[in-house]
């Protein structure tokens, strides 16, 4: 299991690597040439990026599901074990302060994807009737557990690898920055990407193959919940929800799916502008006046106060 895992790690920053380019070329091709031949052969290597990466993440979901309904705990085995290899493998090498943030965005990234994966095993083992109100408290002990034995193991990796390199604590400040001008915009002006989507290049999030493994579980686990209420089984936690799903009316259902996604519409729009604000607060000034001082040129001069010698250069040579 620990194999499997560690080989799905692996392939899994390689395929967002290679998704991002895949992506960044569609888009490109969709503004430039939409009517080109190269855009149908961007759609089908996105397409086929899409469900490669999709089927790696499925076998991670797997994996862990296998961890956590095992009965000696080896889901907290497996991970812990992985964060301190990840530690021995990461502290004793050279880095720099370029690496370093590499390293911290994937950690973002890596964080994110544990906790919907574990999300998705809890949502469809409630689904399947196979776990008491127990059962559920102690998943979210042992989730507990293992994001906090994740925190303290990215924390004591990223001591000592800025403490054998020689890389100041200032220097997450300065990536906070990076990361606050890709979600407000400035220094991409003139480029041929959305902005909005820079943050999530920048990090290396893949979010289509995510939305499918979430999609195909979701779908498992309203299954599950419609076969149990027809064999009449009533006795798992989302007995409510089932009866919901199968007892005729469909308003009520459709009712409930509308509000759930205008809920996670509003709850979108809102973190959306609590991490604007941030990102303000962090550049320190309107987000305007600095998208306008970024794109104005700043005239190069010497220490005499004349023109730079690129521009006498230029001079001399018309």
């Amino acid at each position: 299991t620990i194999r499997s895992l560690a080989i799905v790690e692996v392939f899994d920053r390689l395929l967002c690597s290679f998704g991002q380019d895949a992506w960044d070329s569609l888009y490109w091709n969709t503004t430039r040439r939409p009517r080109h031949p190269r855009m149908l052969v961007s759609m089908i290597v996105v397409g086929v990026y899409v469900t490669v990466h999709s089927l790696f993440l499925f076998v991670h979901v797997a994996t862990l599901s296998v961890a956590v309904n095992s009965a000696d705990n080896a889901l907290l085995t497996l991970l812990i074990s992985g964060n301190f290899a990840e530690i021995k493998s990461t502290v004793f090498k050279k880095y720099n302060k370029q690496n370093l943030f590499k390293i911290t965005t994937s950690d973002i990234c890596e964080r994110f994807k544990l906790a919907l994966f574990l999300l998705l095993i809890l949502l469809l083992n409630c689904f399947q009737g196979e776990m008491s109100k127990s059962m559920v408290f102690d998943y979210y002990s042992m989730c507990g557990i293992v994001l906090v034995a994740e925190l303290i193991s990215d924390w004591i990796k990223h001591s000592f690898i800025t403490k054998f390199n020689f890389i100041k604590s200032t220097a997450y400040f300065d990536y906070a920055l990076i990361l606050s001008g890709d979600v407000t915009g400035i220094g991409h002006e003139g480029l041929n990407l959305d902005y909005t989507h820079a943050a999530v290049k920048r990090i290396g999030l893949a979010q289509i193959p995510l939305v499918c493994v979430t999609a195909r579980y979701l779908h498992e686990a309203v299954r599950f919940a419609i076969a149990f209420r027809g064999n009449g089984d009533v006795d798992h936690p989302m007995s409510a929800l089932a009866d919901l799903i199968t007892d005729g009316n469909k308003w009520k259902f459709y009712s409930g799916m509308f509000g759930g996604m205008v809920a996670l519409v509003s709850f979108k729009i809102g973190l959306g502008v609590c991490i604007r604000f941030i990102a303000r607060r962090n550049l320190g000034g309107d987000v305007s006046v600095l998208k306008r001082k970024s794109s104005t040129p700043k005239a190069t001069t010497n220490k005499e106060g004349g023109a730079s010698r690129a521009d006498k250069e230029a001079k001399k040579n018309q």
